[in-house]
């Protein structure tokens, strides 16, 4: 059996292959983070501003606490994520 040459631009070890992804997959990772924060914040915002509709309140109280649930489960999704991530 032959065996395959290595490239020049490829090493032997794995590992240093997957330590030129870094950058992009931590980019991938946190972005994906922060759309998924936005979307959770504009979730309970929507959520809030229907509440508010159907209650008829002038003042928009379902919105901003709600918003602010938002805020505060996006948060925890984020930091849960930094503190219990898996090393990859």
């Amino acid at each position: 059996m032959e065996k395959k040459k290595a490239s020049p631009n490829q090493s032997q070890n794995p590992k240093e292959n997957n330590r030129k992804d870094t950058g992009l997959n931590s980019f991938v990772r946190y972005s994906g983070m922060g759309f998924q924060m936005v979307a959770i914040i504009l979730l309970f915002y929507w959520a809030g501003s229907k509440l508010d509709e159907r209650s008829g309140n002038e003042k928009p109280a379902y919105t901003a606490i709600l918003s602010l649930l938002g805020v505060f489960a996006g948060l925890y999704l984020v930091l849960k994520d930094f503190i219990f991530r898996k090393n990859d």
